[in-house]
Formats: structure tokens, sequence, C-alpha cells
């Protein structure tokens, strides 16, 4: 069941597919590529954080991806009538301005770090929205997709928003 909810979470992902792999010389913090080891782990973040930000901790799904993906990590959790889902990747923020999934890009400033927010796909009214940070252990992300279930009219940028006030700490800079 919980599959269903992140199906469309992982959609992006599998979008991202087509640029996935690291460039060739492309620097991250440290000078040199990140490998998938050297990546944020966003199942580490705390219960406190999630039931801060209104997600359920037992509804953990640690394996988001059903395949493992080279170039990323990532968690999501019920928060009610939509999910969230926390992942790092080494995707850079070009990449996903390039994305053709992604659209109706804006920079924001989260717990006073900067970030770029976007909707994924092209169902109006949207019903997924993203926020990307550019971090030292890779682009960290944080997506609130409407569960199929849902009734809600709550933009999703509302919910992401909402909870990335309360997962700023747990990511690194």
């Amino acid at each position: 069941m919980r599959l269903v909810g992140f199906a469309a979470g992982v959609c992006a992902v599998l979008a991202l597919a087509g640029c996935s792999e690291a460039v060739d010389g492309q620097p991250e913090a440290s000078g040199a590529p990140l490998t998938k080891e050297q990546l944020f782990d966003p199942c580490a973040v705390s219960d406190s954080v999630l039931l801060a930000a209104g997600a359920d901790p037992a509804s953990k799904d640690d394996n988001p991806f059903s395949v493992p993906r080279p170039d990323w990590k990532g968690c999501g959790w019920r928060a009610g009538d939509h999910f969230i889902s926390f992942f790092s990747t080494t995707n850079t923020l070009q990449q996903f301005r390039e994305n053709q999934y992604f659209r109706d890009f804006r920079d924001v400033t989260v717990d006073g770090r900067p970030a770029l927010q976007f909707y994924l796909g092209s169902i109006n009214p949207p019903e997924e929205c993203e926020i990307v940070f550019d971090t030292s252990q890779g682009r960290v992300t944080l997506t609130a997709s409407k569960a199929s279930s849902s009734n809600s009219t709550t933009d999703p940028c509302v919910w992401v928003n909402d909870a990335a006030s309360h997962f700023a700490s747990s990511i690194p800079r």
C-alpha cells in the first residue's frame, strides 16, 4: 500500500534517470564528485522531526525505489492525506532545472538557507511539490505528494514548505 503512495515521488526520481550519472570532473564541495556512500542519509532523520512535520514515523518506507539506485538515497512517510519523501542525490541543481518533468521553478529560503522549489509533472492542479537544497553531502530533496485517496485541494507546496521548516535542521550545510 505504501508503494502506491510513493509511486508519484519515485516517478520524479526516475525522471532524473537520464541525467543521474555524476559528471566526470564536476566538482563537489571537496573538489571531486560524491559517491552514493558519501551522500547524506535521509533515513536517519529523527522521529521528533517527523512528528513535528506531521509525518508518521511508523509508516517509514526505506526502499521507496523498489530497486537500488546508484545515485540516490531516500525514505518516505505518510503525513495525513499526503506523503513526505526525503532524498539525497549526486544530481546537480542544473540537472534538476534542465529536467522537463519539473516546472515552475522558484528560489525560496528555508530557515535562512537558499533552496529551489518546483512542481513535478504536468497535472493541474499540481499533486507534488519539491524543494531541493545544495549541500556538502549532495543535493537533498524534500517532496510532498498528495495521496491518491486524498480529496484535499491544498497546494502541495504548502505541505512541503511546512515540512521543510521542520526538516531544515537535519539537512547538512
